[in-house]
């Protein structure tokens, strides 16, 4: 025995707009970075802990999040200037090698990101 049920367009146009709000949270909620930024500082080389203290996420518009490491009030308690060097121990110098601890974070967690994000919008469609 077959069942079946006939929507109206008219009747699924009204879930649309809740559907993009539950969506739109989901994003929010993930670009938070959280893992991102545990990860970071995991993988972060410490000296005096400024620099791992400096890591975090910053929003840069309604869906794109930043990993950062720099500066903003975070000092090295060592020359007690602020945290500008990330780019140098991240990148490496001629004299130093690179260590990407942010991008080693991100290659780390981005499987875990997307199947957030999915997990995420599949739950707002059902």
């Amino acid at each position: 025995m077959r069942v079946s049920k006939r929507v109206r367009l008219e009747d699924l146009a009204l879930e649309f707009p809740l559907l993009a709000q539950s969506i739109k949270e989901a994003a929010n909620q993930e670009l938070s970075l959280e893992y991102f930024v545990a990860a970071a500082k995991s993988l972060c080389p410490v000296d005096t802990s400024a620099l791992m203290s400096s890591i975090r996420a910053e929003r840069r518009g309604p869906y794109e999040s930043a990993l950062v490491a720099r500066g903003r009030g975070f000092v090295n308690p060592r020359t007690g200037r602020e945290v500008d060097y990330a780019k140098y121990v991240h990148d490496g110098t001629s004299r130093t090698p690179a260590r990407p601890f942010l991008l080693q974070a991100i290659i780390s967690q981005r499987l875990r990101f997307a199947r957030e994000m999915l997990n995420r919008t599949v739950e707002a469609v059902s």
